[in-house]
């Protein structure tokens, strides 16, 4: 008994859609639910749908006939004894789950031509997909950041079982061709006026069955394996960035190319440094005499100590810029570095001898200042400001 059905809502159009939405509607349902891409339990039977409403909003008159009466059982009924030829399959669906019809619905041709050009395939033809990518972290020192280093690592990938060679048959023997479908993988039925073409339940669309199946990789043809992969890191990584080493991910169950390995960078922070883009900031602590009449001090950057000046009448805040100095580009950029910025801090002393009280109370007086408290307070303000 035919049940009728909205053949708008399993597309996803309106009643008002154009030939053109409708059109890339079925398209867009036909990849999502084809039974060769789509291994959900219920997509042959959504693709068989998809086709089916198509089939009729897709051809003007029918459309026409059906937005005046609906489908019903009796209209398939007479396509049915109108003599409908279930072996002329005039067009041919390149997924393999295609239909054709000895009516008028001549532009399904040039539809199956087009899902060519998206999936380049053909009948009993095997989408060759791209394995897997494997997605790993990896924790480096920020030197190995700034300098670049080579890291191993060790991972689980899936490779072709190295005793059937991803035949999935046991050595010795060969699978026997599939007596559901002939071997062709797939296998014909007619829904009223329309021939349907699916992928073969029983073979899933591969033309055989494995009776031996091969023991070590119980008949899936792959094998998962412990292996160690050399990770070369550029200089000037940041953290966070993931490096991508091509066809070192897991191989295809498809024959076609093996994944990608990504590393994701995870950088541990420095006791001494900070960066902020290619720059990289670190701070110099200098006493209240240095600060104010000056000093050189020592300080530590990328290639080792440095001697630095210190100008005198330096406030906490001021800073010294190392041009070049700082991390390097990525390439194409690689000959060119950030800068290290040094940022000063003022040290005020917490405990004073009386001979430093002296002092700086003699300094406050020369400065205008009256009160005991009044000194320290002046080079708070002159150490904190910023």
């Amino acid at each position: 008994m035919y049940t009728k059905k909205d053949f708008y809502s399993i597309l996803g159009v309106s009643r008002s859609a154009s030939e053109s939405d409708i059109k890339k509607a079925y398209f867009s349902l036909a990849k999502k639910y084809h039974p060769d891409v789509n291994k959900e339990p219920d997509a042959k039977n959504k693709f068989s749908e998809i086709n089916t409403a198509y089939e009729t909003l897709g051809d003007t008159e029918k459309r026409k006939t059906y937005d005046a009466t609906g489908m019903t059982g009796d209209e398939q009924d007479q396509a049915k004894n109108a003599g409908f030829d279930a072996g002329n399959f005039g067009g041919f669906n390149p997924f393999g789950g295609g239909f054709s019809s000895s009516g008028g619905f001549g532009n399904f041709q040039d539809i199956f031509s087009e899902f060519e050009e998206f999936f380049g395939t053909g009948r009993k033809e095997k989408v060759n997909y791209k394995g897997e990518d494997i997605s790993l972290s990896l924790e480096i020192s920020f030197m190995d950041a700034v300098k670049g280093s080579q890291k191993k690592v060790s991972l689980e990938r899936k490779d072709t079982c190295s005793t059937c060679k991803g035949s999935k048959v046991k050595p010795g023997t060969s699978p026997s061709k599939c007596t559901n479908c002939g071997g062709r993988g797939v296998v014909f039925f007619q829904r009223g006026p329309m021939s349907i073409q699916t992928v073969c339940t029983k073979c899933k669309g591969t033309g055989t069955i494995i009776k031996n199946q091969c023991t070590p990789c119980k008949g899936t043809g792959f094998a998962y394996s412990e292996i160690t992969e050399y990770v070369n890191i550029p200089a000037g990584v940041s953290n966070g960035q993931s490096l991508r080493m091509a066809n070192k991910g897991h191989h295809s169950e498809g024959g076609g190319p093996q994944g990608d390995l990504l590393i994701k960078i995870q950088i541990t922070p420095h006791p001494v440094f900070k960066r902020e883009g290619q720059d990289i900031l670190s701070d110099i602590y200098i006493n209240v005499p240095e600060a104010a009449l000056g000093t050189t001090v020592e300080a530590e950057t990328l290639t080792g100590n440095q001697k630095i000046v210190v100008d005198p009448g330096t406030n906490t805040g001021d800073q010294k810029r190392l041009n070049g100095q700082g991390i390097p580009f990525l390439p194409p950029n690689q000959n060119k570095k950030g800068d290290h910025v040094i940022t000063f801090k003022v040290k005020i002393p917490k405990n004073l001898t009386e001979k430093q009280k002296k002092i700086y109370q003699e300094l406050a007086n020369e400065e205008g200042t009256v009160t005991n408290d009044g000194i320290f307070s002046k080079f708070k303000n002159f150490t904190n400001k910023f």
